[in-house]
């Protein structure tokens, strides 16, 4: 699985056009990898919810300023709602106490795998704002 040529087109793309792509969706090879270029202000960890996504690999890249990204694992949360499929991903309860953080800053990455929860969108000091690019990679496409 790490040697996958998908994992080289992932990075190749961030190396090459992160900083310059424009806001929106770029399809990278097939229909579901794709990068997402964002721009958000920040938000207080009370107002954030954590997510899951059963079939895609998240690769979070940040552009400009930081943000904060709280990790847990599934059987410390409460689930909020179903998995949709769909938009495939899963919402879940913010915990009383931080199981752990992550602090994405300008020019580095959070790789968070299918079924990891992750709170993104968190206020760190001196940011108040993010430009980013997350990579969905589908699990699928990496098995043999």
């Amino acid at each position: 699985m790490a040697s996958h040529k998908a994992w080289k087109t992932a990075f190749s793309w961030l190396e090459t056009h992160a900083s310059t792509a424009d806001e929106g969706i770029h399809t990278l090879y097939c229909d579901g990898f794709h990068a997402k270029v964002m721009s958000y202000d920040l938000i207080p960890r009370e107002l954030a919810k954590f997510e899951s996504h059963r079939e895609t690999i998240d690769i979070q890249f940040t552009v400009a300023g930081a943000e904060g990204i709280e990790i847990s694992t599934p059987e410390s949360l409460a689930s909020l709602n179903d998995y949709d499929p769909v938009k495939e991903v899963e919402h879940f309860k913010t915990p009383d106490t931080i199981h752990g953080w992550v602090n994405n800053c300008q020019g580095y990455f959070t790789i968070l795998f299918a079924g990891e929860p992750h709170m993104p969108k968190l206020m760190v000091p001196g940011n108040k704002s993010v430009k980013k690019v997350v990579i969905k990679l589908p699990v699928k496409i990496l098995q043999p």
